[in-house]
């Protein structure tokens, strides 16, 4: 082979190795895109939050949870104890509450130490529980009506419904909900008169975290929890 001919076989040797390694880093791209997708979307990838059935079980889903909810409410034959025990399932078994409790912590979960954030954790369902269900107690709530269910971004929906007291005066209430991966409705904010719970809560624990850190917030959810201390109440006009 002339030496013409041998550099012609090495530039296509060349050549050749640069196009299977770009090859090969296409590849390796696109599936590392494809995992961080599963990994960022999950189940909710796969739910189609326009698809009226979609819609439905998420109309179904708070129709029940409200029918029980009232329920409780005002059964006047339980105890304390009892409805206290009534509405931790329905908050356990309704509520996204470890993504509540990531999204209302918010940018501190970076202050935090691991064992800060694991107590954290653990101490916000029982919290959430005790700081609403004195408030719950005192409302008036006959009936929950739905008037429509509208999708929201890619994989949320929300419930607009109108609750209504014993002289049947109205507060329009909207339920944010979202499938979990096993496609389990669950719910991840409430607005009552366009006030959203979540975010309420999550300006109180940034004031709490800038003034006594995330230790601090967990010692102010501990006195909650063991009633030595009491969340103050909201104001309504």
């Amino acid at each position: 082979m002339n030496n013409k001919n041998r550099n012609r076989a090495v530039a296509k040797a060349e050549t050749q190795k640069k196009s299977d390694f770009t090859r090969r880093i296409f590849l390796s791209l696109l599936s590392a895109s494809f995992l961080l997708a599963l990994f960022v979307l999950g189940g909710n990838a796969f739910a189609d939050n326009k698809d009226p059935d979609e819609q439905e079980k998420a109309r179904q889903f708070i129709e029940v949870f409200a029918d029980r909810a009232i329920g409780v409410l005002n059964n006047k034959e339980l105890t304390e104890e009892e409805t206290l025990g009534e509405y931790r399932s329905i908050l356990n078994e309704a509520f996204a509450l470890d993504y509540i409790a990531r999204i209302t912590l918010s940018r501190h979960r970076r202050k935090a130490t691991e064992a800060e954030l694991a107590e954290y954790f653990n101490l916000f369902p029982e919290f959430i529980l005790k700081v609403n269900a004195s408030r719950l107690q005192k409302l008036d709530t006959a009936k929950i009506d739905i008037e429509r269910v509208t999708p929201h971004a890619k994989s949320d929906i929300f419930i607009r419904t109108k609750a209504y007291n014993s002289e049947n005066k109205s507060i329009d209430v909207d339920w944010r909900v979202r499938s979990d991966k096993n496609g389990n409705v669950r719910i991840i904010d409430v607005k009552i008169e366009g006030i959203s719970l979540v975010a309420t809560q999550r300006d109180d624990f940034t004031a709490r975290i800038s003034s006594s850190g995330i230790s601090g917030l967990n010692q102010y959810m501990k006195d909650i929890i063991d009633g030595l201390t009491v969340a103050e109440e909201e104001t309504t006009s």
